[in-house]
């Protein structure tokens, strides 16, 4: 049994979110055959301890806007990621530089945790990076327009990042990515002593839910709507697709589940065929009489949690170019895949009519879940690596 401190800018529960997923899954896993303690940022207002019992000890810091505005310009003056000093805790800092020694392994969660591990430490050093920052904001970069004054926050930010992983990277000697596009996209970052490591999200198979009717009249969109991807995505699909498919089928709506901002809400009801359901916990009532879940964000890195829960459910899920790259799924077979959506709407269409190739996809992809994505057998890397 190893005694391991994990350390995370967010506290990983309620489960809303992919890096609180990641996050949580770890944890959870870790804590099984080792002693394992949360160091992390929280609300002052949460409750804690109840849903991650399986930690020993949780110690949760919590930032001051005032201050967060401060570190944020002496990271920009270091020529650091912004982020850095939005989530420093000059507090949780000390914390961990205090109890460093008493610890075989720390993994620090997402780029921006890494500014806490001691630099002293003498025991395996692991980051969980998950995906490829710099990646994902060249992507989202690329998708704003000139006309957005968020491009340019993007811009600056990037360049901070680019130069922070170079350097990062370096002070670790396992570094963890979901996918194995990021993991090979990095190798040029790294010297030849890092060890770059793929572990993929696991999922828990559902009881089967989807079932091919005439009337199944919802298309799926899970995700952070409040991050920025996610809401691109949805934007998209509300200006360009699903008024072309309410041409043909006007009863066709698209639901949303994940957190959103009240603004978005707003703008995103005002569409008469678009309902917004928000944080939920239980899918299942939500997700019956659905034709697909849809994964068509075009800035995408790492794996698209959504794509494992259309699948665990056995709904067939439709995955732009851009995320399929970073699956191991079978085109055509298990999920499918369109280029643009002129390419989108026809599957959808085809999804909606045809009862033979829906229950194919449908069956397939649990099979896949099943065998590619199981908890014990994902996450058991972790155990080679601690």
């Amino acid at each position: 049994m190893k005694k391991i401190l994990f350390i995370s800018t967010r506290y990983p529960f309620p489960i809303f979110g992919g890096d609180k997923l990641r996050a949580f899954d770890i944890l959870n896993f870790l804590s099984k055959k080792h002693e394992v303690d949360l160091v992390c940022l929280g609300n002052k207002n949460s409750i804690y301890n109840k849903n991650i019992s399986f930690c020993k000890n949780i110690k949760v810091f919590h930032l001051n806007i005032f201050s967060s505005i401060i570190n944020i310009l002496l990271s920009f003056l270091r020529l650091e990621p912004l982020q850095n000093g939005y989530y420093f805790s000059n507090e949780m800092k000390n914390y961990i530089n205090s109890v460093q020694s008493k610890y075989d392994t720390i993994i620090c969660h997402l780029l921006r945790s890494s500014q806490y591990m001691p630099e002293e430490f003498k025991g395996i050093k692991i980051l969980e990076s998950t995906d490829l920052l710099s990646s994902n904001y060249r992507q989202t970069i690329n998708e704003l327009s000139f006309f957005n004054p968020l491009k340019y926050i993007y811009i600056l930010e990037k360049l901070l990042v680019v130069n922070h992983e170079k350097k990062i990277f370096q002070k670790f000697k396992k570094i963890v990515f979901v996918s194995k596009v990021d993991s090979q996209n990095i190798k040029d970052k790294v010297s030849k002593n890092n060890k770059i490591y793929t572990i993929g999200n696991k999922i828990e198979l559902n009881s089967a839910v989807f079932k091919f009717k005439k009337n199944n009249n919802k298309i799926i969109f899970i995700g952070n709507i409040k991050y920025l991807p996610n809401k691109l995505a949805c934007k998209d699909f509300l200006k360009n697709v699903l008024k072309k498919i309410n041409l043909k089928y006007p009863k066709i709506k698209f639901h949303i589940i994940g957190d959103i901002s009240f603004l978005d809400k707003i703008i995103f009801e005002r569409n008469n065929n678009v309902v917004i359901h928000g944080k939920i916990k239980n899918l299942k009532n939500i997700i019956n009489n659905s034709i697909c879940g849809l994964c068509n964000v075009t800035i995408s890195t790492g794996f698209q949690n959504k794509v494992l829960s259309y699948m665990s459910f056995g709904i067939p899920a439709l995955l732009s170019k851009n995320s399929f790259i970073n699956t191991n799924f079978k085109k055509n077979k298990e999920v499918l895949v369109f280029k643009n959506n002129e390419e989108l709407i026809k599957k959808i269409f085809y999804l909606k009519e045809s009862k033979i190739k829906a229950n194919q996809i449908s069956k397939n992809s649990k099979l896949a879940i099943k065998k590619k994505y199981n908890a014990d057998k994902i996450l058991s890397k972790y155990n080679k690596i601690i």
